[in-house]
């Protein structure tokens, strides 16, 4: 239709890269020797190499340091317990954890429209080996009226092993629990919190009963990814399941209340399933809303 002058000259070379941009070597080596070994004699290589091994040694040795410094702070025994069997109905159980004499506080942070009501039943259980007290606070990102008489007054922080503080705030992926800011990330969700928790409560039950432990982290499992997290069809499909296990057995795992039916009966209420039921999990249901432990938690449904 018309006709465009050339916007460069003939007999100009035009340069074109054969790569799309340029990125420095990451890898650092030492002066004098060559990573991809060419222009480097064989014996610097190899004094390169002993270097970089004496390095890496000296910080496995750190590591050990450090490892054998928690050891001794929480005094974690050489070899488990195996004298004692583990579950969170029938006592006695594993020991719990040496927290020594400072104050472990677990701060939660959750928000008001998807209540982790196993937090409750977990400090009831808590209460029974550790000097524990609870507080609840809201946040400025909540405007809605949240329960905030959640736990006894208490007074002297000294006093008491664990402190748990509930925060009401708007969190976009469940609950979140913070032990330590300094030296750990944030547990994200709810049954990765019970089993923190379960992990206070008994340190050496993955130790001393794997399979029985391994099923139980099975079944939480299931119960975050496809009841709390799922949609309508894999819901229904994880009731089936929950079903299918209880035609077996009066709890989720085994003949005694555990970590799974504490998570699973949560998972239930905060996504108001209660109501339809298949058979076998309504009577599980039940015996769960008469069990003592789940007390506290049942307040917070009101």
């Amino acid at each position: 239709m018309y006709s465009v002058k050339p916007y460069y000259e003939d007999d100009v070379a035009i340069s074109v890269p054969s790569n799309m941009y340029k990125l420095k070597n990451l890898h650092q080596a030492e002066k004098g020797v060559s990573l991809t070994g060419g222009g480097t004699d064989d014996l610097d290589t190899v004094t390169s190499l002993e270097r970089r091994q004496e390095v890496i040694l000296q910080r496995l040795e750190c590591l050990k340091n450090v490892l054998q410094g928690l050891k001794s702070k929480y005094k974690t025994p050489d070899t488990p317990d195996t004298s004692v069997t583990s579950n969170l109905n029938n006592r006695p159980a594993g020991k719990p954890m040496d927290l020594g004499d400072g104050v472990l506080d677990l701060v939660v942070s959750a928000d008001p429209d998807q209540v982790p009501y196993s937090l409750f039943v977990m400090f009831q259980l808590l209460q029974e080996k550790f000097r524990v007290r609870g507080s609840t606070h809201i946040h400025s990102s909540v405007t809605s009226k949240c329960p905030t008489n959640l736990f006894p007054p208490w007074d002297g922080r000294s006093e008491n092993q664990i402190i748990l503080t509930l925060i009401w705030k708007k969190v976009p992926s469940g609950p979140q629990l913070v032990v330590s800011p300094l030296r750990q990330s944030v547990i994200q969700g709810e049954v990765n919190m019970i089993r923190y928790i379960r992990r206070l409560l008994d340190p050496t039950a993955e130790t001393r009963d794997p399979v029985t432990m391994a099923i139980c982290d099975e079944v939480l499992d299931l119960v975050q990814s496809r009841l709390i997290d799922g949609n309508s069809k894999e819901r229904d499909a994880a009731l089936r399941t929950l079903n299918s296990r209880l035609g077996r057995t009066s709890w989720l795992v085994g003949n005694s209340m555990s970590s799974a039916d504490i998570a699973a009966w949560s998972g239930i209420n905060h996504c108001k399933l209660a109501a339809d039921l298949p058979a076998n999990v309504k009577k599980w249901f039940k015996a769960c809303d008469n069990n003592a432990m789940f007390q506290s938690a049942r307040r917070v449904l009101l």
